[in-house]
């Protein structure tokens, strides 16, 4: 439920609120400067406190909202680490000036204040803040300006990115290309079962049982079989940060697929996966243990367009343009990208894209 009414022109609330803890922060930083020289009669540092405090609380509230902003926005491939770097910095920036706001007050418990010199280490002290509010606002701004989030303008990047690729691969014999900075495209065509056995080797199963063909239809489609026992299948490549898309079609699947990243070996991997229940989850198998990042619901009808990103400790999931899933942890060590196939029935693949962050 939103808890603010936002303007039509506004995707979220995020945009409307994040001037706020920046002005007062700045504002807070330049009037604890101008306090060491002028005298308390005139501005007192009980008056800074009550700024770095009201900024903290601005910041938090801002925070917040933007956590539930890049959740509603669907983002071009450039600005995922963006995101990422700018999610890290509000993070820093946040608890940093927490931090100092207590600090403060616990200054003025023990009248730390009077004293001239601690009134400049104080100051001194929070000028790494300061820093962390430009480095939020330069990463806010790219993504803003550089690369138009929220401005309507990213479904026509994105579909003008997408017939880019469509028109460049139509005339290359095979349906699986990779570009010189290792950045790879399998779009189906007639070759696409002898691609698959090229550029992808198997960790759990086999292709013969997947029995792989290619699906006539309005476009050429990669057909694989579900079996009981799981099969696992990656890229020879590693990779560290990635965005992977999926173009696939799950109505005849009873089971689950796996979008599988990082993969060290079968016990150690990071995935998305989505079941024929209309369940999807995101998390870690690490040493054959499975834990769980975060869990939500999807339509399984028709073809669905998945992307899962893995920037650092970021992890993202989004099923036809709108994010899913949206998980935090560990970084991961560089490793394989594939796809983990179990249950019965079928699943149809129009298009597969990696491409490193």
């Amino acid at each position: 439920m939103d808890l603010f009414i936002t303007p039509d022109w506004a995707p979220n609330i995020h945009p409307l609120l994040v001037h706020f803890p920046i002005a007062l922060l700045v504002t807070a930083v330049l009037a604890n400067f101008a306090s060491l020289f002028i005298p308390d009669e005139w501005w007192d540092e009980s008056k800074n406190t009550i700024l770095y405090v009201t900024g903290a609380i601005f910041s938090g509230i801002t925070y917040y909202s933007g956590t539930v902003a890049a959740d509603s926005v669907f983002l071009p491939t450039e600005a995922q680490s963006v995101l990422s770097e700018h999610a890290d910095w509000a993070q820093y920036l946040l608890w940093f000036f927490i931090l100092y706001s207590i600090l403060r007050i616990a200054f003025h418990r023990f009248d730390l204040f009077d004293k001239k010199a601690f009134k400049i280490i104080a100051f001194i002290t929070v000028l790494p803040g300061l820093f962390m509010v430009f480095e939020t606002a330069e990463y806010g701004g790219k993504m803003v300006f550089g690369y138009g989030a929220g401005t309507g303008q990213l479904l026509q990047q994105e579909e003008s990115a997408a017939s880019e690729i469509t028109d460049s691969t139509t005339t290359v014999p095979s349906s699986f290309v990779t570009k010189d900075n290792g950045n790879w495209t399998w779009e189906m065509n007639s070759n696409s079962v002898s691609d698959l056995i090229t550029n992808f080797h198997w960790v759990e199963g086999s292709l013969q049982a997947l029995k792989p063909t290619i699906a006539s239809g309005d476009a050429p489609l990669l057909q694989l079989q579900a079996s009981e026992q799981a099969n696992l299948f990656v890229t020879h490549q590693s990779h560290q940060n990635v965005q992977v898309d999926y173009y696939l079609n799950l109505d005849d699947l009873d089971g689950e697929i796996e979008l599988i990243h990082h993969l060290q070996d079968a016990n150690n991997y990071d995935f998305v996966s989505l079941n024929s229940d209309g369940i999807i989850r995101q998390g870690r198998i690490q040493n054959g243990e499975t834990t769980i990042f975060e869990e939500g619901t999807y339509e399984a009808d028709g073809q669905l367009f998945v992307r899962v990103v893995a920037d650092e400790t970021h992890f993202r999931g989004y099923i036809n343009r709108e994010m899913k899933v949206h998980g935090h942890s560990d970084a991961p060590e560089s490793g394989n990208v594939g796809l983990k196939l179990q249950g019965s029935g079928s699943v149809l693949i129009s298009k597969i894209e990696m491409i490193q962050l």
